[in-house]
């Protein structure tokens, strides 16, 4: 079985981790590649794309990122009450979030962004 990978960005209410029912619908632009090295590339060059742009990161297993501005909101008449917008990114690989093992990839992202 040759692995794939799928670096993703998207744009939520939610962080990118959840996984929420439906997230799919929140993806903006999806990469698939066939080498891990190249998608690991796209997704750090996301990542620092990303980091540029927006105030405020967190992430979680560092195969998910969320990027915000604070004062990026919207109005969510079903539960009256403004909604935070997230910038997400992701790495899979095959069916699933990848697990970052590469110190030097590890480093870069926790170096770029507010654990």
């Amino acid at each position: 079985m040759n692995n794939t990978w799928r670096v993703m960005t998207t744009k939520s209410d939610a962080e990118p981790w959840w996984f929420f029912e439906g997230w799919e619908k929140d993806i903006v632009h999806e990469w698939t590649l066939n080498d891990r090295d190249e998608a690991i590339g796209r997704f750090l060059e996301e990542m620092r794309r990303l980091s540029e742009s927006h105030r405020k990161s967190k992430s979680k297993k560092l195969h998910s990122i969320a990027f915000w501005d604070p004062g990026e909101v919207f109005f969510c008449e079903a539960c009256d009450d403004d909604l935070q917008v997230y910038y997400g990114l992701i790495i899979f690989e095959n069916d699933g979030p990848m697990e970052i093992k590469d110190e030097s990839v590890i480093n870069e992202i926790t170096d770029r962004i507010q654990q």
